[in-house]
C-alpha cells in the first residue's frame, strides 16, 4: 500500500467517470458515481448532478481533486478508487487502510 499521494490532473469523462494522474506517473480513470450512496451529506449528494460534477478541479496546494462547494476527496482513497476502478464502501476502506503486517510506504520511503 502506497500512502502520500498527489492528484496532478483530473479530467471528467462523462457520467461520473474521472480520468486521473497521481505526482508518481500513475494514471487510471474511475467511476465516482457511487459517491452518493456511499458517502451522505449535502456536499457529496451535489455530484449527482452530472453537470456539476464536471465541475471538478484539482487543488494543487493540496494534490486532492474538489469541487466548488469545497466537497474533495483524499488522494489516497482516491487512488484505490482508481486502483478499484469504482467506489467502495465505507468498510472496505477501513480494511485496506488497517494497519497491516505488510511495509507501508510514505513518500516512497518504509514506514517502521
Amino acid at each position: 500500500m502506497k500512502l502520500g499521494n498527489t492528484v496532478t490532473e483530473a479530467s471528467p469523462l462523462g457520467g461520473h467517470r474521472l480520468k486521473v494522474a497521481f505526482a508518481d506517473g500513475f494514471a487510471a480513470e474511475t467511476d465516482l458515481q457511487g459517491l452518493p450512496t456511499f458517502r451522505r451529506g449535502p456536499l457529496v449528494q451535489a455530484l449527482r448532478n452530472e453537470v456539476y460534477f464536471r465541475r471538478v478541479t484539482v487543488d494543487t496546494e493540496c494534490g486532492v481533486v474538489t469541487w466548488p462547494n469545497g466537497y474533495d476527496i483524499c488522494a489516497d482513497v482516491l487512488r484505490l478508487y482508481c486502483e478499484l476502478g469504482r467506489v467502495c464502501s465505507e468498510s472496505e476502506l477501513a480494511e485496506y487502510f488497517a494497519p497491516q503486517t505488510e511495509e507501508l510506504v510514505l513518500n516512497d520511503k518504509p514506514i517502521t
